[in-house]
Protein backbone atom coordinates (compact mmCIF):
# COMPACT_ATOMS: atom_id res chain seq x y z
CA UNK A 1 0.00 0.00 0.00
CA UNK A 2 1.34 3.41 -0.92
CA UNK A 3 1.32 5.54 2.21
CA UNK A 4 1.45 9.17 1.58
CA UNK A 5 2.89 11.46 4.20
CA UNK A 6 6.20 11.54 6.00
CA UNK A 7 4.30 10.92 9.22
CA UNK A 8 2.50 7.94 7.70
CA UNK A 9 5.74 6.52 6.34
CA UNK A 10 7.18 6.82 9.84
CA UNK A 11 4.25 4.87 11.26
CA UNK A 12 4.78 2.09 8.69
CA UNK A 13 8.45 1.92 9.70
CA UNK A 14 7.35 1.65 13.35
CA UNK A 15 5.18 -1.37 12.51
CA UNK A 16 8.16 -3.10 10.90
CA UNK A 17 10.40 -2.12 13.81
CA UNK A 18 8.00 -3.74 16.30
CA UNK A 19 8.25 -7.03 14.40
CA UNK A 20 12.05 -6.79 14.21
CA UNK A 21 12.28 -6.17 17.97
CA UNK A 22 10.19 -9.24 18.83
CA UNK A 23 12.23 -11.37 16.44
CA UNK A 24 15.45 -10.03 17.99
CA UNK A 25 14.30 -10.87 21.53
CA UNK A 26 13.35 -14.39 20.44
CA UNK A 27 16.83 -14.92 18.94
CA UNK A 28 18.45 -13.57 22.11
CA UNK A 29 16.95 -16.43 24.07
CA UNK A 30 19.08 -18.97 22.26
CA UNK A 31 22.13 -16.72 21.91
CA UNK A 32 22.49 -14.59 25.01
CA UNK A 33 26.17 -13.90 24.30
CA UNK A 34 25.34 -11.93 21.17
CA UNK A 35 25.95 -8.40 22.48
CA UNK A 36 25.43 -6.79 19.08
CA UNK A 37 21.96 -8.31 18.80
CA UNK A 38 21.10 -7.11 22.30
CA UNK A 39 22.32 -3.58 21.50
CA UNK A 40 20.32 -3.54 18.25
CA UNK A 41 17.19 -4.72 20.06
CA UNK A 42 17.53 -2.09 22.79
CA UNK A 43 18.25 0.57 20.17
CA UNK A 44 15.11 -0.45 18.24
CA UNK A 45 12.98 -0.22 21.38
CA UNK A 46 14.36 3.23 22.29
CA UNK A 47 13.73 4.41 18.73
CA UNK A 48 10.13 3.28 19.17
CA UNK A 49 9.96 5.18 22.47
CA UNK A 50 11.09 8.37 20.74
CA UNK A 51 8.68 7.87 17.85
CA UNK A 52 5.73 7.12 20.13
CA UNK A 53 6.40 10.29 22.14
CA UNK A 54 6.71 12.34 18.94
CA UNK A 55 3.41 10.92 17.65
CA UNK A 56 1.72 11.67 21.01
CA UNK A 57 0.80 8.02 21.44
CA UNK A 58 -0.90 6.64 24.54
CA UNK A 59 1.53 7.15 27.42
CA UNK A 60 0.99 3.64 28.79
CA UNK A 61 2.25 2.18 25.47
CA UNK A 62 5.31 4.44 25.54
CA UNK A 63 5.99 3.51 29.17
CA UNK A 64 5.73 -0.23 28.48
CA UNK A 65 8.10 0.10 25.50
CA UNK A 66 10.65 1.91 27.68
CA UNK A 67 10.25 -0.79 30.36
CA UNK A 68 10.92 -3.48 27.74
CA UNK A 69 14.10 -1.68 26.66
CA UNK A 70 15.40 -1.49 30.24
CA UNK A 71 14.62 -5.15 30.89
CA UNK A 72 16.49 -6.31 27.77
CA UNK A 73 19.39 -3.90 28.32
CA UNK A 74 20.05 -5.17 31.86
CA UNK A 75 19.04 -8.85 31.34
CA UNK A 76 16.42 -8.52 34.07
CA UNK A 77 14.20 -11.29 32.78
CA UNK A 78 13.85 -15.01 32.44
CA UNK A 79 12.45 -16.21 29.16
CA UNK A 80 9.55 -18.07 30.72
CA UNK A 81 5.88 -18.17 29.81
CA UNK A 82 5.13 -15.10 31.92
CA UNK A 83 7.69 -13.00 30.04
CA UNK A 84 6.56 -14.36 26.68
CA UNK A 85 2.99 -13.38 27.51
CA UNK A 86 4.09 -9.86 28.44
CA UNK A 87 6.27 -9.54 25.33
CA UNK A 88 3.45 -10.48 22.97
CA UNK A 89 0.94 -8.39 24.91
CA UNK A 90 3.28 -5.40 24.45
CA UNK A 91 3.66 -6.22 20.74
CA UNK A 92 -0.07 -6.38 19.97
CA UNK A 93 -0.91 -3.38 22.16
CA UNK A 94 1.76 -1.27 20.42
CA UNK A 95 0.60 -2.38 16.98
CA UNK A 96 -2.98 -1.46 17.87
CA UNK A 97 -1.87 2.01 19.00
CA UNK A 98 0.12 2.53 15.78
CA UNK A 99 -2.92 1.47 13.75
CA UNK A 100 -5.01 4.01 15.65
CA UNK A 101 -2.46 6.70 14.82
CA UNK A 102 -2.57 5.66 11.16
CA UNK A 103 -6.36 5.97 11.08
CA UNK A 104 -6.10 9.42 12.66
CA UNK A 105 -3.51 10.47 10.07
CA UNK A 106 -5.69 9.32 7.18
CA UNK A 107 -8.57 11.41 8.50
CA UNK A 108 -6.47 14.62 8.56
CA UNK A 109 -6.70 16.76 5.42
CA UNK A 110 -3.22 17.72 4.12
CA UNK A 111 -4.53 21.09 2.89
CA UNK A 112 -6.35 22.53 5.90
CA UNK A 113 -5.94 19.84 8.63
CA UNK A 114 -9.71 19.40 8.67
CA UNK A 115 -11.45 16.04 9.00
CA UNK A 116 -11.56 13.84 5.92
CA UNK A 117 -14.11 11.11 5.31
CA UNK A 118 -13.95 8.22 2.81
CA UNK A 119 -15.50 9.38 -0.45
CA UNK A 120 -14.67 6.88 -3.18
CA UNK A 121 -12.92 3.51 -3.49
CA UNK A 122 -11.52 2.53 -6.88
CA UNK A 123 -12.15 -1.23 -6.88
CA UNK A 124 -10.27 -3.87 -8.86
CA UNK A 125 -12.18 -7.06 -9.70
CA UNK A 126 -10.18 -10.29 -10.01
CA UNK A 127 -11.45 -13.68 -11.14
CA UNK A 128 -9.53 -16.54 -9.56
CA UNK A 129 -10.90 -19.24 -11.86
CA UNK A 130 -12.71 -20.96 -8.99
CA UNK A 131 -16.47 -21.00 -8.88
CA UNK A 132 -17.80 -17.99 -6.96
CA UNK A 133 -14.25 -16.89 -6.27
CA UNK A 134 -14.37 -13.44 -7.87
CA UNK A 135 -12.49 -11.07 -5.58
CA UNK A 136 -12.97 -7.33 -5.41
CA UNK A 137 -10.74 -5.05 -3.38
CA UNK A 138 -10.21 -1.29 -3.15
CA UNK A 139 -7.06 -0.35 -5.06
CA UNK A 140 -7.34 3.32 -4.17
CA UNK A 141 -9.31 5.14 -1.53
CA UNK A 142 -9.96 8.86 -1.82
CA UNK A 143 -11.00 10.98 1.15
CA UNK A 144 -12.91 14.26 0.99
CA UNK A 145 -12.25 17.01 3.52
CA UNK A 146 -15.45 18.17 5.21
CA UNK A 147 -13.97 21.64 5.71
CA UNK A 148 -12.09 22.71 2.55
CA UNK A 149 -13.72 20.30 0.08
CA UNK A 150 -10.50 19.03 -1.54
CA UNK A 151 -9.89 15.32 -2.08
CA UNK A 152 -6.81 13.38 -1.05
CA UNK A 153 -5.46 9.88 -1.45
CA UNK A 154 -5.64 7.57 1.56
CA UNK A 155 -4.64 4.28 -0.04
CA UNK A 156 -2.83 3.39 -3.26
CA UNK A 157 -2.09 -0.24 -4.13
CA UNK A 158 0.58 -0.11 -6.84
CA UNK A 159 1.33 -3.76 -7.54
CA UNK A 160 -1.42 -4.55 -10.04
CA UNK A 161 -0.17 -2.69 -13.12
CA UNK A 162 3.41 -2.39 -14.35
CA UNK A 163 2.77 1.04 -15.83
CA UNK A 164 0.28 3.81 -15.14
CA UNK A 165 -0.81 6.42 -17.64
CA UNK A 166 0.55 9.85 -16.74
CA UNK A 167 -0.99 13.22 -17.53
CA UNK A 168 0.33 14.83 -20.72
CA UNK A 169 -0.51 18.04 -22.60
CA UNK A 170 -1.15 18.65 -26.28
CA UNK A 171 0.55 21.40 -28.27
CA UNK A 172 -2.78 23.20 -28.67
CA UNK A 173 -3.49 22.94 -24.94
CA UNK A 174 -0.10 24.46 -24.10
CA UNK A 175 -0.60 27.32 -26.55
CA UNK A 176 -4.01 28.03 -25.07
CA UNK A 177 -2.86 28.05 -21.43
CA UNK A 178 0.08 30.35 -22.25
CA UNK A 179 -2.41 32.71 -23.93
CA UNK A 180 -4.49 32.59 -20.72
CA UNK A 181 -1.41 33.54 -18.68
CA UNK A 182 -0.52 36.41 -21.05
CA UNK A 183 -3.91 38.04 -20.43
CA UNK A 184 -2.77 38.67 -16.83
CA UNK A 185 0.97 39.24 -17.48
CA UNK A 186 1.57 40.08 -21.15
CA UNK A 187 5.34 40.59 -20.83
CA UNK A 188 8.31 40.27 -18.51
CA UNK A 189 10.22 37.29 -17.15
CA UNK A 190 8.91 33.73 -16.90
CA UNK A 191 10.22 31.02 -14.59
CA UNK A 192 9.36 27.52 -15.77
CA UNK A 193 9.55 24.91 -13.00
CA UNK A 194 9.69 21.48 -14.59
CA UNK A 195 11.23 19.40 -17.36
CA UNK A 196 12.71 21.30 -20.33
CA UNK A 197 11.77 18.34 -22.55
CA UNK A 198 8.06 18.88 -21.89
CA UNK A 199 5.65 20.19 -24.52
CA UNK A 200 4.76 23.14 -22.31
CA UNK A 201 8.37 24.32 -22.11
CA UNK A 202 8.76 24.02 -25.90
CA UNK A 203 5.74 26.26 -26.38
CA UNK A 204 6.92 28.69 -23.67
CA UNK A 205 10.15 29.18 -25.66
CA UNK A 206 8.08 30.66 -28.49
CA UNK A 207 6.57 33.40 -26.31
CA UNK A 208 7.97 36.88 -25.80
CA UNK A 209 8.89 36.28 -22.16
CA UNK A 210 12.45 36.24 -20.89
CA UNK A 211 12.51 32.55 -20.06
CA UNK A 212 14.38 30.61 -17.39
CA UNK A 213 13.85 26.95 -16.49
CA UNK A 214 14.69 25.10 -13.30
CA UNK A 215 13.80 21.66 -12.01
CA UNK A 216 11.42 21.13 -9.13
CA UNK A 217 14.35 20.12 -6.93
CA UNK A 218 16.19 23.36 -7.77
CA UNK A 219 13.07 25.35 -6.92
CA UNK A 220 13.31 24.22 -3.30
CA UNK A 221 16.21 26.60 -2.57
CA UNK A 222 15.34 29.55 -0.32
CA UNK A 223 18.09 32.14 -0.80
CA UNK A 224 19.32 34.46 -3.50
CA UNK A 225 16.75 33.77 -6.20
CA UNK A 226 15.32 36.22 -8.71
CA UNK A 227 11.69 37.36 -8.88
CA UNK A 228 9.60 36.74 -11.98
CA UNK A 229 6.51 38.20 -13.63
CA UNK A 230 5.21 34.69 -14.31
CA UNK A 231 5.93 31.34 -12.67
CA UNK A 232 4.62 28.17 -14.32
CA UNK A 233 4.60 24.97 -12.29
CA UNK A 234 4.55 22.26 -14.96
CA UNK A 235 3.54 19.44 -12.62
CA UNK A 236 2.77 19.32 -8.92
CA UNK A 237 4.82 16.38 -7.62
CA UNK A 238 3.29 13.30 -5.99
CA UNK A 239 3.13 14.70 -2.47
CA UNK A 240 0.53 15.58 0.10
CA UNK A 241 2.41 18.74 0.97
CA UNK A 242 1.04 20.73 -1.97
CA UNK A 243 0.94 23.85 0.20
CA UNK A 244 4.74 23.96 0.53
CA UNK A 245 5.22 23.44 -3.22
CA UNK A 246 2.89 26.33 -4.09
CA UNK A 247 4.27 28.60 -1.37
CA UNK A 248 7.82 28.16 -2.69
CA UNK A 249 6.64 28.91 -6.21
CA UNK A 250 4.76 32.03 -5.01
CA UNK A 251 7.90 33.32 -3.24
CA UNK A 252 9.55 33.69 -6.66
CA UNK A 253 6.89 36.09 -7.95
CA UNK A 254 7.21 39.85 -8.24
CA UNK A 255 4.53 41.73 -6.29
CA UNK A 256 2.23 41.83 -9.32
CA UNK A 257 3.33 38.44 -10.68
CA UNK A 258 1.10 35.47 -11.56
CA UNK A 259 1.48 31.76 -10.87
CA UNK A 260 0.00 29.10 -13.15
CA UNK A 261 -0.56 25.56 -11.86
CA UNK A 262 -3.04 22.76 -12.33
CA UNK A 263 -4.24 19.60 -10.61
CA UNK A 264 -6.74 16.77 -10.98
CA UNK A 265 -10.43 17.65 -11.07
CA UNK A 266 -11.65 14.62 -9.15
CA UNK A 267 -15.36 15.41 -9.49
CA UNK A 268 -15.10 15.57 -13.28
CA UNK A 269 -13.17 12.28 -13.32
CA UNK A 270 -15.89 10.64 -11.22
CA UNK A 271 -18.57 11.98 -13.56
CA UNK A 272 -16.70 10.38 -16.47
CA UNK A 273 -16.52 7.11 -14.55
CA UNK A 274 -20.29 7.14 -14.03
CA UNK A 275 -21.02 7.88 -17.70
CA UNK A 276 -18.32 5.85 -19.47
CA UNK A 277 -16.91 3.45 -16.89
CA UNK A 278 -13.35 4.81 -17.23
CA UNK A 279 -11.35 2.90 -14.55
CA UNK A 280 -9.72 5.32 -12.12
CA UNK A 281 -6.96 2.98 -11.00
CA UNK A 282 -5.30 2.83 -14.45
CA UNK A 283 -4.14 6.45 -14.19
CA UNK A 284 -1.26 7.68 -12.02
CA UNK A 285 -2.86 9.01 -8.82
CA UNK A 286 -2.16 12.43 -7.35
CA UNK A 287 -1.99 12.81 -3.60
CA UNK A 288 -4.34 15.81 -3.63
CA UNK A 289 -7.21 16.50 -6.05
CA UNK A 290 -8.88 19.88 -6.36
CA UNK A 291 -12.33 21.43 -6.31
CA UNK A 292 -12.85 25.08 -7.23
CA UNK A 293 -13.85 25.98 -3.67
CA UNK A 294 -11.09 23.88 -2.15
CA UNK A 295 -8.31 25.24 -4.34
CA UNK A 296 -9.35 28.78 -3.36
CA UNK A 297 -8.75 27.92 0.31
CA UNK A 298 -5.43 26.29 -0.64
CA UNK A 299 -4.32 29.36 -2.62
CA UNK A 300 -5.09 31.76 0.22
CA UNK A 301 -3.04 29.65 2.62
CA UNK A 302 -0.10 29.99 0.18
CA UNK A 303 -0.34 33.79 -0.08
CA UNK A 304 -2.18 33.73 -3.41
CA UNK A 305 -5.41 35.16 -4.79
CA UNK A 306 -7.02 33.20 -7.62
CA UNK A 307 -7.81 35.21 -10.75
CA UNK A 308 -8.87 32.47 -13.14
CA UNK A 309 -10.10 28.86 -13.13
CA UNK A 310 -10.42 26.68 -16.16
CA UNK A 311 -11.76 23.13 -16.08
CA UNK A 312 -10.25 21.06 -18.90
CA UNK A 313 -10.09 17.45 -20.00
CA UNK A 314 -12.76 14.89 -20.81
CA UNK A 315 -12.23 11.47 -19.22
CA UNK A 316 -9.57 12.85 -16.88
CA UNK A 317 -10.56 16.30 -15.68
CA UNK A 318 -8.12 18.94 -14.49
CA UNK A 319 -8.48 22.40 -12.96
CA UNK A 320 -6.07 25.03 -14.26
CA UNK A 321 -5.47 27.98 -11.97
CA UNK A 322 -3.94 31.42 -12.46
CA UNK A 323 -3.27 33.20 -9.18
CA UNK A 324 -1.67 36.48 -8.14
CA UNK A 325 0.56 37.05 -5.17
CA UNK A 326 -1.21 38.65 -2.20
CA UNK A 327 0.57 41.86 -1.19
Amino acid sequence: MGMTTGRMNQLVIMVNLCSSVVEGIEHLMSNQENKRLKEDTVSGLMTLVGNLKEMKADKSVTHETRWMAEIIKNWLFVYDQEFKDRLYRWYFTTLKEIRNLMAEELETCPICSGKGVPHYSAVLYMETGEQEETVSKPVRIFMKCEECGNYYLAKDERNFLKEYKEHSRTKAGCERLLKDVSSFAPEGSLLFIGDKKSQLYKEAEKTGYTLKAITLEESEGHKGYEKYSVVILDHIPKTRDVRTVLTRAAERLTDDGVLWFDGPDFEKTLASLEKKGTPIWRREASEVCFTEEGVDILAQSCGLSIKSYRRVGTAWGRIEVIAKKLV
